[in-house]
């Protein structure tokens, strides 16, 4: 995902858009391998385990893009954004490759 982050990083720093990759997650240990996990399994896996890294962090007052790889049960991103909001920063975005389902998300 870093290499996937920073070559968009890139597309969009050639249009002229300022954009920095800040690697300011990380998974604590014990997180299993989600799959063949459902969404209430996945949300206990999940819980309290995905951390700040405050060398990471995004610079005050940046808008965040949180990158993943596939949308299952919307797990992953409900907890990094509540991760990151609860730090004091603010997601402008979860964008992911793939999805096992169509989803509408509603502010």
């Amino acid at each position: 995902m870093q290499l996937l982050a920073e070559e968009c990083a890139a597309v969009m720093a050639s249009r002229g858009v300022a954009t920095a990759v800040a690697p300011a997650l990380r998974l604590a240990a014990g997180v299993q391998d989600a799959v063949g996990l459902g969404a209430v399994a996945r949300a206990a896996n999940l819980a309290g385990r995905i951390h700040l890294v405050p060398a990471g962090r995004p610079p005050p007052g940046a808008e965040v893009v949180v990158l993943d790889d596939v949308l299952t049960t919307g797990t992953t991103a409900t907890e990094v954004v509540r991760v990151l909001t609860k730090a004091g920063l603010s997601v402008a975005v979860v964008l992911t490759l793939t999805s096992v389902q169509a989803f509408r998300w509603v502010r």
